[in-house]
């Protein structure tokens, strides 16, 4: 082994020239290497040297582990190392009879790379090991103060009373920081002192009413200053004894922080200090949870004296909206424009906090203001009131369309209506008058009056704003209902006028017709007169029902009733005894509507009573209406035999249009936007229950309804 080791030795320059050239340096290998290791070992096989050799390795990997490096980079790196030395060593022993040391030298150095390999891996791996064990002893006490923290979270948002729940939170801070005492004081800015609100441990001298001035002790001198103190040994400290001795233990490891609300202006809350029997240096990380849950109880604590401060608020916010809401209800639901505006003049007071108000109608013709609502103000002095516009506060806010605001301006101007009233000018003090407006056109103004003796509050402002809005609203909509309801009545008048003498010229005109039958000697040209007669005779009964009922609309059943009367008249022969049913139906058809639909009423009967009844000499008529979905379904049923449906029907189911009356019906619909439809269908006779099934012939019209806007009171 000897004579190997020297024979390795006297190659080593070459060994270390391959080593460079694969490692692409100038020189080397560098002392401490993989590469120089290797050569090192191959050139000083031995126990001892080996075991130093193995430790140089595991450090290697450790220190590769430590600075965050690949651990299979470095074994690559040393499988290349040994490649290149190997192909060296075979080029070195290439000579007959030296196989021996090739195997030899070639079997130490995989020796060599098993051996380092795993040291790298054993030193890589021990220290992966151990950050392992710290990461997971980090994250479970990362875990613990989180639970600490929810817990403190949990009962600060629960609904227990506060000094229960800073109880339990002195208590978790004691078991997470491992501390003997944990106390919670709150600062009372109007005393400036710091009174003691909780404890986990031992209480001091004067128990829980024990009390700090600012700078007194070591919490009053974190109040005082606003930043944490941390102490190891606060019995060493003077400046903290007369805090520290308050106590029947000797307390000596001190953190103690301030509890701040940092909102749009820093409040201090109060203290948390920790204190521990033995001297101790608290952790950054002890001091940040501190820092948490002191953020946790001051969010807590503002948060309640927020809410206690805005609870009443809330409360008549809410009085004023109901109150609002109340006022448009009344307006939306009645038209009595005196009652809605005492109401506004009244509430307009109760809720702005004033004693008097008072709304001003516009005259635009006379430029002048004239009472329709007040409060609080002497009847007879409101009753020969008048104010020009620009005169007065309330005068002036109708000039300029502004609210306007002033304090004491009664006893100098003296174009205030209120000037010469000795009771009330000397109580009231400030004015607010705003004007009343819709689309910018001014109709008044509302004035609140008040006894302070300082101007309203951009709320009571905005409040009396609103007010002024709402009675603005009823005024126009009492004017506007005037004006729509004398509107109304005029068209109405006007309307039923039209109608009556359309019916009248309708009568005329089928008196002419009726003469011009009966002179007639054709029976063609007389049957033709009577249709026409009849017609015109439904369309004048139609006029006629519109100049008594509502102008703008009439019922299904009264235009049914009134085409039945027409045709049953004119078109029905003496030989024959036909029943007349006419179902009611409430529908209500506008007048676009009406004088179509009684046409096609009148030509579906005069259908039925010429082709379905012709070979009969009784039979039963029925006609129906109904509204489905939008829809306005009109049906004709009659007992007869029913038309010819391959003259009239064709491939796709519609009419042909062949006959004048079906033709009309077609047409007379299309203009409503409808369809028209005859069809044999076994129908009951009569609305009775038990009534039997007869074939009928149905002729049915369906049209969409379209009603007009319709203005209620």
């Amino acid at each position: 082994m000897g004579n190997d080791q020297e024979s390795l030795q006297l190659q080593l320059p070459r060994l270390q020239a391959c080593l460079q050239h694969v490692s692409g340096e100038s020189h080397g290998p560098e002392e401490g290497s993989d590469a120089w290791l290797l050569l090192n070992g191959l050139s000083a096989a031995d126990e001892l040297h080996e075991e130093t050799w193995i430790a140089h390795f595991e450090q290697s990997g450790r220190w590769l582990a430590e600075q965050g490096g690949r651990l299979d980079s470095r074994i690559s790196s040393l499988q290349l190392y040994v490649d290149a030395l190997s192909t060296e060593l075979q080029a070195i022993y290439a000579e007959p009879g030296q196989a021996a040391q090739l195997i030899k030298a070639v079997g130490l150095l995989h020796h060599l790379q098993s051996q380092a390999a795993i040291a790298l891996i054993q030193g890589y791996q021990s220290v992966t090991d151990q950050y392992r064990l710290e990461s997971n002893l980090t994250t479970q006490h990362l875990e613990q103060r989180l639970m600490a923290l929810q817990r403190v979270n949990g009962v600060s948002n629960s609904a227990i009373d506060l000094d229960q729940t800073l109880e339990i939170t002195a208590q978790v801070i004691a078991e997470e920081l491992h501390v003997e005492l944990c106390s919670i004081f709150f600062y009372d800015d109007l005393q400036r002192v710091l009174t003691l609100r909780a404890t986990n441990g031992p209480r001091p001298l004067g128990g829980m009413h024990f009390t700090l001035r600012l700078g007194e002790g070591y919490s009053g001198w974190v109040a005082d200053k606003g930043r944490p103190l941390i102490v190891n040994d606060a019995l060493t400290d003077a400046n903290f004894s007369s805090e520290a001795h308050a106590y029947h233990t000797d307390f000596r490891g001190l953190m103690a922080l301030p509890i701040i609300f940092f909102g749009s202006a820093e409040r201090l809350i109060g203290v948390i200090s920790v204190q521990s029997s033995e001297a101790r240096d608290f952790t950054r990380d002890e001091i940040s949870f501190v820092e948490v849950v002191a953020g946790i109880i001051a969010i807590n604590i503002e948060n309640g004296r927020l809410y206690e401060q805005t609870d009443e608020q809330l409360r008549r916010k809410v009085h004023e909206l109901a109150t609002i809401h109340r006022v448009s209800y009344i307006i939306a639901s009645t038209l009595n424009l005196s009652e809605v505006l005492q109401i506004i003049t009244t509430q307009a007071v109760h809720l702005s906090g004033a004693e008097r108000s008072c709304i001003f109608e516009l005259d635009p013709d006379r430029q002048r203001l004239e009472v329709l609502a007040h409060y609080g103000l002497d009847s007879n002095l409101v009753a020969q009131m008048q104010i020009g516009v620009g005169q007065c506060c309330a005068g002036r806010s109708v000039q300029t369309g502004r609210p306007s605001m002033a304090v004491d301006c009664f006893q100098t101007d003296e174009t205030c209506f209120l000037h010469n009233d000795p009771f009330v000018s000397p109580e009231i003090h400030s004015v607010l008058c705003v004007p009343l407006k819709v689309k910018d056109k001014i109709l008044g103004c509302i004035c609140i009056y008040s006894s302070h003796r300082h101007l309203l509050s951009s709320e009571q402002m905005q409040l009396v704003i609103t007010f002024a809005n709402e009675a603005a609203i009823a005024i126009e909509n009492a004017r506007l209902y005037e004006e729509t309801r004398h509107a109304s009545e005029l068209k109405s008048v006007l309307l039923r006028e039209l109608n009556h003498r359309v019916k009248n010229n309708l009568a005329t005109v089928a008196g002419i017709l009726s003469l011009q039958r009966r002179r007639s000697k054709s029976p063609d040209i007389r049957s033709t007169l009577a249709e026409s007669v009849n017609r015109v005779q439904g369309l004048a009964a139609t006029h006629d029902l519109l100049a008594h009922e509502d102008v703008s609309e009439a019922r299904m059943d009264d235009i049914a009733r009134k085409i039945v009367g027409v045709a049953n008249a004119n078109l029905c022969p003496p030989d024959k005894y036909l029943t007349f049913r006419v179902d009611t139906s409430p529908t209500i058809i506008p007048s676009r509507s009406v004088t179509v639909l009684a046409l096609v009423i009148n030509e579906m009967i005069s259908n039925a009573i010429k082709h379905g009844l012709a070979k009969k000499s009784t039979g039963t008529i029925t006609v129906k209406g109904w509204e489905e979905e939008g829809m306005v379904i009109m049906q004709v049923w009659d007992t007869g035999s029913g038309p010819d449906f391959e003259s009239i029907v064709d491939e796709q189911g519609e009419t042909s249009g062949e006959g004048l009356g079906l033709s009309l019906i077609k047409h007379l619909i299309s203009d409503l936007g409808g369809k028209f439809a005859l069809r044999r269908e076994a129908l009951p006779l009569g609305d009775e229950a038990d009534a039997p099934l007869v074939e009928q012939t149905v002729a049915e019209v369906r049209f969409p309804l379209v009603r007009r806007n319709r203005i209620s009171a």
